[in-house]
């Protein structure tokens, strides 16, 4: 059995429980799986995971009675806890391997192996520590891999703007960006993310005509394939974009965002513009015309070249290799 210890909140966002999934239903017929979320976690959390049938149970349950047949932990976490400290102590007391699955280099923890997409890092490992390191590793759904292979046709002038902001996304937040984007004659559709109720979407649609959101899906692979350019948040889903070979403008939340913005703009597969609170000082169109055809292709070409959409088989692979299942 593997033991997923992830979480997902208005202040972390969904994308560590997303990829947890999505790799744990890789894993499902090779090993037992059981996710484990905090007391505190909320009806969202639990809905998606009773959704999607997984087994699961809360921090403290595990704490007083671990199932027999564990084999290994995998830690997806923004933080950690003194509890979560505590479990990554008693699975190196039982021999369980554990894998923790960051970004940046963020909150190091002692464990057995490390997995980390980021292209740079905000806090590099030391020599001892057994990384799983870069955009190779990103955890994506295989339907990018799809994606990946087909050939793009870019159009001359941009046309459909996907907007992404992730599972966590704030009602007001998201209608600022959609009033800057709506104003030009521009196909837009949005990912709504999982907080953003029903009631909301029929509002936005009643005062932006025209707007489509992405229905229930576990993957965004073909927005983002046919969107022109995708307007995202640089966490999971500036890979989405890259591995789809769609340029971005990434708009950060916080200044751990800006660096990954950053880094991905020194590779030249996307823009950082402004963090997501200075919407209304943004010049959209003046961003979107910097982005001629012959920028695009660029930028596509480059962002496929980085991100493959393989990662999650690789990672299956070594734990395979490393007998983590």
């Amino acid at each position: 059995m593997i033991i997923f210890r992830t979480d997902a909140s208005v202040k972390t966002g969904f994308g560590h429980l997303r990829r947890s999934t999505y790799l744990a239903s890789l894993l499902k017929n090779k090993t037992d799986i059981l996710f484990c979320i905090s007391s505190s976690s909320d009806k969202i959390v639990n809905r998606y995971l009773a959704e999607r049938k997984w087994s699961y149970c809360r921090l403290k349950e595990l704490n007083q009675a671990v199932p027999s047949s564990v084999k290994s932990v995998v830690f997806d976490l923004r933080y950690f806890s003194d509890e979560d400290i505590q479990l990554i102590h008693q699975a190196k007391t039982n021999n369980w391997t554990t894998v923790q699955v960051t970004d940046l280099g963020l909150n190091q923890q002692e464990v057995d192996y490390t997995i980390d997409a980021a292209v740079d890092k905000m806090f590099p490992y030391g020599k001892d520590k057994k990384v799983l390191d870069g955009p190779d590793y990103a955890i994506l759904h295989h339907k990018f891999r799809h994606f990946h292979k087909v050939k793009r046709k870019y159009r001359k002038k941009i046309k459909k703007v996907f907007i992404c902001f992730g599972g966590a996304v704030e009602y007001r937040k998201l209608r600022k960006m959609i009033d800057l984007s709506s104003r030009h004659r521009w196909e837009i559709k949005i990912a709504p993310g999982f907080y953003l109720k029903r009631s909301a979407q029929e509002t936005l649609r009643r005062i932006y005509p025209g707007i489509l959101f992405v229905g229930k899906t576990e993957s965004l692979a073909r927005p983002f394939f046919e969107a022109d350019v995708a307007l995202i948040g640089p966490g999971i889903a500036a890979y989405e974009a890259a591995a789809a070979g769609t340029p971005a403008l990434y708009f950060y939340y916080h200044n751990q965002q800006k660096f990954i913005a950053n880094s991905l703009e020194k590779k030249e597969i996307g823009l950082e513009i402004a963090n997501i609170d200075d919407l209304l000082h943004v010049n959209l169109v003046e961003k979107m015309n910097a982005l001629t055809l012959e920028k695009r292709i660029d930028m596509g070409g480059k962002a496929k070249q980085l991100v493959d959409a393989r990662g999650v088989y690789r990672i299956i692979d070594f734990f395979e290799q490393h007998k983590i299942i």
